[in-house]
This record gives structure tokens, C-alpha cells and sequence, in this order.
């Protein structure tokens, strides 16, 4: 049995009705034309499929409608990105995905998700019930390796919200889990790191809901290296990238210097609006503080250098790309205008951003030069060179990985960690030092001015 995700292009609109007239469908059947007075078009929109489970896949399918129409755990910023308030269709092809898999397990076990029997509250008797049963599935597949812990929470994390939303639209009577407050008590660990968040009480702790479907940390492979996940590029390898005869064209070279230099990830890259870009022959402004919309709809603030922000200027007032503006402002809200638009005049896809470190490995396997980086490294690089160069300047541990984290804009503190574990390691080359020195040698006086601020603030 094989489920299967289509992209297909699908109206989501509202106020729908049948227009009277019949479409045919493989040249046998008819159905009737639906006409909303509100259309909705999407992209590439993920639609599971199979010929045994196809009703399932109708039901999955009418979740992951509900969650990017918000009309289920609607974000608490929904509209940022998806007008209709919802999650974004990047979401909803991972819960797709993942919901895929669980499909699949099902068939091969021979189960129905919503086989939910009447049974004790005893943790044996649970063990049977099916997304029990796929959790301990997923448990198998992180002791052998085979899926990362994170990656299992992921996949299990997606089942459970089918689950809710079966609940909630009257398609199983019963949760199969139940949830349960837990309080987490702050830690001080650090003082410097507690001088940043002198405003929060020591005692107080932060209560957080919680179910028995996550699968806990005991199960976590152990790690590979320090640097595991992290890759930063060399100075060798920065050079094959922007020699390839792919990124002389300004667009691409600013997309990757955005995440090198930015610490930008790909889709925020596509993300950045026209406005936050300047002209710099206006000002002396040494380094320029530009909004983004990251991660979880979160906003932060980024820095961009006076080089930087005047080839953005340029770029935005090119001949090219004043073309593709016109065409989308003839077919979308001046509102929210991004800097890169695509030819047709609109919004790029993420997949144009990415795609450019795979295309430049092709070219260098041309000239027999290995190249095995991803546009992520990009960003990595950014990290790791950014919190050498605050270990090297001196500043106070705390604010290192308090600046570290609100550039970055991550919402795990051990993801920044590892990072300033790693950058403690890194050794720069010649060329390199002197293109870190470059990148942020003129924020050694603000970064400095910022603790000063902060250290008073706390007291």
C-alpha cells in the first residue's frame, strides 16, 4: 500500500455554492463546478491519497484544510504569513508528511486510527491504543537510530493534533491521552546570564501543559560530535561558492550574504519587505537595524552593515526588479511589498533560495571540486563567527548568549549553546579573521554600549 502526497493547486476560499455547470474528471465521471465569492487560490497545497485508505485521507485532508484556514489551533500570529489566518503551507506540508507516515504504519499494522475501545486508565491497558502503539514505534526507530528525537516528537506531535481535531468536530467521542500542568522552575545557573533577566523572579515557576504521547529525552541518541548539526563554512569553501559562474547574478549573491551576514534563514530571506530597505546615502548610520518576521511569526531585529544595505538599495532600485514590482503591485496589497520578487510578480519561493548551494555543487563538479554545503551552513557560519568574535572582544557570557539569541531569533536556549561550545573551538585563518573583523568590527563600541545599558538596568 503506498500513501501519497499530491501538490495541487487548490481554491480555499469562502461563501462557496455550485455554479450549475459539470467538470469532467478522467473522461468518465462529472462533478459539479463550485464558485466562491471570496477564492482563496494556494500553490502547491499537500493532499494525501490512497486507494486503501482513502477515507482517511479525505478526513486528513479536511484537517490540514481547518489548520491553514485557522479554524484550528489558529497561530497567535496567524495572518503574518497566511491572510486566512492559519498556519503556512510550508506547516502544512510537514503535518502532511508526518501524517503520511503514520498512514503507512497503520495499513502495515492493519489498525484504524480511530479504533479507540473503552479500556482502563492503567498504562498497560493504553499500550494498545493506536497512537500508543505508533509511539513505541517511534521509540524502535530513534534506539536504532534511524530518527532523531526531535524528528519523533515532530511526527507524534502532528498525530495528536489529528487526534484533537477529531475531538473537537465530533469524529471520536474520547481523547485517547490526557493532558497534565506541570510547573518548571527557573534555574539560576549563570549570573551574568541572570543579570540580563533581573526582572524575573527566582521562585516563580512557569506552568506548562503537557501529555504522555511526548516522547521524553532518555530516549535521545547520544550526539555524534560537539558540532553536531553545525556546520560552518571555510573561507576556501566561501570562495568556490560566490566563484561559481550561478551566483554572479547580484539577486543570489545577496540572498546568500543575507544569511552569511545576517544570519538569516531561507524563508526569512523571502520574507524581508521593501521598506526596511534604505538608502544609505542619506545618513552615516554605521549599522542599520531591520525588522523581520521569523520563526513562529516572532519579529526581531537583525543587523545589517552600511556595505550591505547599499547593495540592498541598489538591487531594490535596479531596472529588473522595478519590473517585477510593477507586476506585483498590479496583482497584490502594496502592503507587506517583499524586497525579492520572482518574474510572474510574486513572492519567491523558498526553494529558490535553497536551491543555490545544490546548483553551485553541480558547477564545482564540473572543475572536480567537492562541494557538500547547504544554504543553512550559510547561517551557521554567521553563529559561530559572530559568537567567536564576542568571546573574543570579552563581553560578559550572559549578554553573548542573550545577543545570540535574539539575532538568530531562537526559542531553544541549547541550540545557541551550541553554538558558543563550538565557536570556544574555532580557530579563523588569516583571511578569515580579516572577514570577521570586517563583517562586525564596527560593532564592538554598540555591543559594548549595550551591556553598559543593561547592567544598569538591572540594578
Amino acid at each position: 500500500m503506498t500513501v501519497s502526497i499530491i501538490q495541487t493547486k487548490l481554491n480555499l476560499g469562502s461563501m462557496s455554492s455550485f455554479d450549475g455547470e459539470l467538470i469532467e474528471v478522467a473522461g468518465k465521471c462529472q462533478i459539479r463546478a463550485i464558485d466562491y465569492q471570496r477564492p482563496h487560490i494556494v500553490d502547491k497545497f499537500p493532499l494525501l491519497f490512497s486507494d486503501t485508505r482513502f477515507k482517511d485521507c479525505l478526513e486528513v485532508n479536511l484537517f490540514l484544510e481547518y489548520r491553514y484556514k485557522g479554524k484550528f489551533l489558529r497561530p497567535k500570529k496567524g495572518g503574518q504569513k497566511n491572510l486566512l489566518g492559519g498556519v503556512t503551507v510550508k506547516t502544512i506540508k510537514s503535518i502532511a508528511n508526518s501524517l503520511k507516515i503514520f498512514l503507512k504504519w497503520l495499513e502495515d499494522e492493519g489498525i484504524e486510527w480511530k479504533d479507540l475501545y473503552a479500556t482502563s486508565a492503567s498504562e498497560k491497558a493504553k499500550e494498545w491504543l493506536p497512537p500508543y502503539r505508533y509511539r513505541a514505534h517511534l521509540i524502535d526507530r530513534i534506539k536504532r537510530n534511524d530518527l532523531s528525537l526531535n524528528t519523533a516528537n515532530l511526527y507524534i506531535s502532528h498525530v495528536r493534533q489529528l487526534y484533537e481535531w477529531a475531538w473537537q468536530t465530533k469524529r471520536i467521542e474520547k481523547l485517547p491521552f490526557k493532558y497534565t500542568d506541570k510547573v518548571i522552575k527557573k534555574k539560576r545557573s549563570n549570573a551574568e546570564f541572570d543579570l540580563i533577566f533581573t526582572s524575573f523572579s527566582n521562585n516563580r515557576g512557569m506552568v506548562v501543559q503537557t501529555n504522555d504521547l511526548t516522547i521524553p529525552k532518555k530516549f535521545q541518541q547520544k550526539k555524534i560530535g560537539l558540532n553536531d548539526g553545525l556546520s560552518p563554512f571555510s573561507q576556501k569553501e566561501l570562495q568556490h561558492l560566490y566563484s561559481t559562474s550561478y551566483m554572479q547574478a547580484e539577486s543570489r549573491r545577496l540572498w546568500a550574504d543575507l544569511s552569511l551576514l545576517c544570519g538569516l534563514r531561507a524563508f526569512e530571506v523571502i520574507l524581508l519587505n521593501e521598506s526596511e530597505i534604505v538608502d544609505t546615502s542619506l545618513d552615516e548610520t554605521k549599522v542599520y537595524s531591520v525588522n523581520i518576521l521569523g520563526k513562529f511569526n516572532k519579529h526581531r531585529q537583525i543587523l545589517v552593515s552600511r556595505s550591505l544595505m547599499a547593495r540592498l538599495w541598489t538591487y531594490k532600485n535596479s531596472a529588473e526588479r522595478l519590473k517585477r514590482s510593477a507586476r506585483w503591485d498590479s496583482k497584490h496589497s502594496l502592503i507587506d511589498k517583499p524586497l525579492f520578487i520572482n518574474r510572474s510578480g510574486h513572492r519567491l519561493n523558498e526553494g529558490s533560495i535553497t536551491n543555490i548551494t545544490s546548483i553551485a555543487a553541480t558547477e564545482l563538479s564540473g572543475s572536480k571540486v567537492k562541494f557538500e554545503r547547504s544554504f543553512h551552513d550559510l547561517r551557521s557560519t554567521f553563529a559561530t563567527s559572530l559568537a567567536r568574535f564576542l568571546l573574543g572582544n570579552n563581553l560578559p557570557l550572559g549578554f553573548i548568549r542573550y545577543k545570540l539569541m535574539s539575532l538568530l531569533g531562537h526559542s531553544n536556549f541549547s541550540t545557541t549553546e551550541k553554538y558558543i561550545d563550538l565557536a570556544r573551538t574555532f580557530t579563523y585563518d588569516k583571511r578569515m579573521k580579516s572577514w570577521v573583523d570586517d563583517v562586525f568590527g564596527g560593532l564592538d563600541q554598540e555591543l559594548s554600549a549595550e551591556v553598559t545599558m543593561l547592567q544598569v538596568g538591572g540594578k
